[in-house]
């Protein structure tokens, strides 16, 4: 039978274990990617010029009148304190009479991210394609 004590110091360990992990699930990279997109995406800059890819973007889709643009993420290189992640931005106008999308728009960025003990932080965003028209070819 556990005393007293050995509950209490088995609870508070549990407790830190949960802890733990909804933080580092919290401020996954993907998680702290999507937040920076978000406050980028909320940032207008009324010259239309800007050295921020995500802001450049932004500035595509607002310039081509495009709907929001579907954002995916694809882990490309991996180690306990870095990650390299791809994020492909995608918009597209209509479909096709035969129901195939036309009129894509799409351009991909680079993030990588740096670990400092549980929080992640972007350390550069490249752009690898710019947003342009895709090829729309039959």
């Amino acid at each position: 039978m556990l005393t007293r004590k050995a509950a209490l110091i088995i609870l508070v360990l549990v407790m830190a274990i949960i802890f733990v992990a909804i933080y580092t699930m919290a401020n996954s990279p993907s998680r702290v990617i999507q937040k920076y997109i978000s406050e980028q995406s909320t940032t207008v800059n009324p010259s239309g010029s800007s050295t921020n890819p995500v802001a450049q973007f932004n500035q595509y889709v607002t310039d081509y009148q495009l709907p929001t643009p579907s954002v995916t993420f694809n882990t490309i290189k991996k180690t306990f304190s870095s990650r390299e992640v791809l994020v492909y931005f995608a918009a597209f106008t209509y479909y096709a009479d035969d129901g195939q999308l036309k009129n894509i728009h799409s351009g991909t960025l680079s993030f990588s991210l740096t670990r400092d003990l549980l929080r992640w932080q972007i350390h550069s965003v490249d752009i690898i394609n710019d947003m342009q028209l895709a090829n729309n070819a039959p």
